[in-house]
């Protein structure tokens, strides 16, 4: 398996210090990573993206893991809708022509009361089968591979991610594997990942802990930290994944509220000790 680095893991220096593409490549190089994963968020507009990635990645030697987007298919409102397809749309073709091995997506926002009612939870899945089937349409035009998130929403759990995987019924969509995310279901890492595993086009790498809180939902809140320090067994879901035969990225994606400038650095150097084998 190859290691990355998120886009996201340095979104607040992003900001703070108004880095260039350039600028997130180098880190990432400096840390002894091979592979960078950019956002279309941060990278926004589509328009120059292209150039500016690829100056980054020529200047660096690094090689693109993913280009990550960003959206949210459960929209009632049809304009919303149509908006979120058709900003998946534009960024596929960047990743297109980036060659991008693979695009992190996600399925759609869903509230803990949504989650709790049959019927609305049935309209959010249906409502992000439909975004979903239309991105893949431009994805296997452009021979790409779009790889879903359990991201808090739906899907969430390494269920929900086999779910709609099945339902879309392409080869275009794959599961992005976000070992800590499966927490947000009340599922563990480790049970998420091996779920999920054959379905694994790509995989990001966090740690959590638990705080136990009575008021908060499952009787405990979670906070992101350093990888190492929390309470995601990143060995287990590793295993998992060597098990199912996945052999591709995992991409270190730092939320800590730790400063970027330690926790990333302390991150890799956990995630190099882990993988160590695999």
């Amino acid at each position: 398996m190859k290691k990355a680095i998120c886009h996201y893991s340095f979104h607040r220096r992003w900001t703070a210090e108004k880095w260039t593409a350039e600028r997130l490549a180098e880190e990432v190089k400096a840390l002894g990573i091979e592979c960078v994963d950019f956002h279309a968020g941060m990278m926004a507009p589509a328009a120059t993206a292209v150039e500016r990635i690829r100056a980054a990645l020529s200047k660096t030697g690094l090689t693109l893991s993913s280009l990550s987007l960003g959206n949210d298919f459960n929209k009632e409102n049809p304009k919303e809708f149509k908006a979120q397809v058709d900003g998946v749309k534009e960024w596929i073709r960047v990743a297109a022509e980036l060659r991008a091995p693979v695009s992190r997506i996600f399925g759609g926002s869903l509230g803990e009361k949504e989650r709790g009612d049959p019927a609305a939870k049935a309209k959010g899945r249906q409502r992000i089968l439909d975004g979903l089937g239309a991105v893949v349409k431009e994805a296997e035009k452009n021979g790409l591979v779009l790889a879903i998130e359990n991201h808090g929403g739906l899907p969430c759990t390494g269920e929900e991610q086999v779910d709609v995987i099945r339902a879309v019924n392409s080869p275009s969509l794959k599961a992005t594997i976000d070992v800590g995310n499966y927490l947000e279901g009340n599922q563990e890492a480790e049970v998420g990942t091996r779920v999920a595993a054959s379905q694994a086009g790509y995989v990001h790498f966090k740690d959590v802990k638990k705080i136990p809180d009575a008021a908060a939902r499952f009787g405990r809140k979670l906070e992101a930290c350093a990888l190492g320090e929390g309470g995601v067994n990143l060995r287990a879901c590793l295993d998992a994944l060597k098990k199912a035969g996945f052999d591709g990225v995992v991409a270190l994606e730092y939320e800590g509220t730790e400063a970027e400038t330690t926790g990333v650095p302390k991150s890799v150097a956990h995630m190099k000790k882990v993988m160590k084998g695999y």
